[in-house]
């Protein structure tokens, strides 16, 4: 997975990656904290979180599980 891809989360449906990080920590610190469950075939591998930007507008990244 890299920045620029478009996945399906069950909870977003398609969002597009702005960002991969290499651990949940590190996403966590960069202010990604809401879950989106992942459906999509590396969801064994990735996770994808979302960063509320305010009025309705979210960014999404994902890290290495």
């Amino acid at each position: 997975m890299k920045k620029g891809d478009w996945v399906q989360t069950r909870r977003f449906c398609g969002v597009r990656i702005t960002k991969v990080f290499r651990t949940m920590e590190n996403a966590l610190k960069a202010g990604f904290n809401e879950p989106s469950y992942y459906c999509g075939p590396d969801r064994d591998r990735f996770e994808i979180l979302g960063k509320p930007l305010g009025d309705n507008r979210m960014i999404f990244a994902a890290y290495r599980k």
